[in-house]
C-alpha cells in the first residue's frame, strides 16, 4: 500500500504556506534563477505540454508557458491550497497570454493522472517531501510520454550551503538544536545525497539519469534594511521555526545574534546574499 503524505499536506496547507504566500514576491526573487537554470536544462519547446511539480504560486508555470506558446500547455501541481489560489490570480492576470496553464491541487505521489499526457516534468524544490519516493516517481514516471523528460533542482547537503547554516549557527548560539532528523526524511533536504537521487530515480523506471552540482548565488531580501532582513529570515527563513518556538524574552536577542552574523553577507541595494549548492537532475523516461 502507498503511503500518502499527510504530514506534509497539513505543514503546507498551515502555517508555513500563509507565510510563503505572505513572502512570495521575496522568496520568488530568489529562487527564480534557479529555476531558469532547471528550465534551460529541461529545454521545453513549442507546443510541449509540461507538468510542473510543486508550483507552489505559479511563477514557474507561467516562466514554463512562455516557454512552451499558446500550442503547448502547463499544468502547476501542489498541495498547497494558499499558494494555489495565488498561483490562479497570477494565471488570471496574464490570461490573453497563457491560456494554456492550468492548476490541480493534488499530491502526485498518489494522484491518478491520465497515463503518458505530458512531454515534460519539471520541479523546482517540489520532488523532497514525498513519504514514498520511488511510488512518487514511480508515479511521475507514468505521466511521461515515450522519451519524456524531467528535470528538477534540489538541495545539497545543509552543511555546505551558507543560506541555512550562516544564520541558523547564529541563532544556536543561544537556542537549542532543533531534533535531529534522520537522513532522507521527507523534507527541504531529502535528497542531499546524489547517490541516493539516482537510486531513487532509477528505481522508479528513469533512464539517463544524470545529477550535476550547481552552485548559485541566493540574494534574499534586495532593497531591505538589515534588520527587515533578518525579521523575514524569521518569518520564513531557515530559522523560522526555532525563533517562533523561542521565549519572549530571547526573540530580540537572537534577532541581534543573526544581525551581527549576516551583516557582512548584507547590502542595502543588493540584500544578503550568500552561495547555494543544489543537484541539477534530468533523466528520461
Amino acid at each position: 500500500m502507498t503511503i500518502d503524505n499527510a504530514t506534509q499536506i497539513e505543514f503546507w496547507n498551515g502555517e508555513t504556506g500563509r507565510n510563503w504566500v505572505t513572502h512570495d514576491a521575496l522568496m520568488e526573487a530568489m529562487l527564480q534563477p534557479l529555476g531558469e537554470s532547471v528550465m534551460d536544462a529541461l529545454a521545453p519547446q513549442p507546443g510541449e505540454h509540461v507538468l510542473d511539480i510543486g508550483c507552489g504560486c505559479g511563477h514557474t508555470s507561467l516562466s514554463l508557458a512562455d516557454r512552451v506558446g499558446a500550442e503547448g500547455s502547463v499544468t502547476g501541481v501542489d498541495i498547497s491550497a494558499p499558494m494555489l489560489a495565488v498561483a490562479s490570480q497570477l494565471a488570471a492576470e496574464r490570461n490573453a497570454e497563457h491560456t494554456s496553464i492550468q492548476f490541480l491541487e493534488a499530491d502526485v505521489q498518489t494522484h491518478t493522472f491520465e497515463p503518458e499526457l505530458y512531454d515534460v516534468v519539471f520541479s523546482r524544490f517540489g520532488v523532497m517531501f514525498f513519504e514514498d519516493p520511488i511510488a512518487a516517481f514511480a508515479n511521475i514516471r507514468s505521466v511521461l510520454r515515450a522519451s519524456g523528460r524531467l528535470a528538477f533542482c534540489c538541495w545539497q547537503p545543509r552543511a555546505v550551503n551558507p543560506f541555512m547554516t550562516v544564520p541558523a549557527m547564529a541563532a544556536l548560539e543561544l537556542l537549542p538544536a532543533p531534533p535531529e532528523m534522520p537522513p532522507r526524511t521527507p523534507g527541504p533536504f531529502a535528497f542531499e545525497e546524489a547517490e541516493y537521487v539516482m537510486e531513487v530515480l532509477t528505481s522508479a523506471g528513469f533512464e539517463s539519469v544524470v545529477v550535476t552540482p550547481l552552485k548559485q548565488p541566493l540574494t534574499f531580501g534586495r532593497g531591505l534594511s538589515l534588520t527587515d532582513i533578518v525579521e523575514r529570515l524569521v518569518q520564513i527563513g531557515p530559522i523560522a521555526q526555532m525563533v517562533r518556538e523561542a521565549s519572549e524574552d530571547l526573540q530580540q536577542p537572537v534577532r541581534d545574534k543573526v544581525i551581527d552574523a549576516v551583516a557582512p553577507f548584507c547590502t542595502q541595494d543588493a540584500g544578503m546574499t550568500l552561495d547555494g549548492h543544489f543537484w541539477q537532475v534530468t533523466a528520461r523516461r
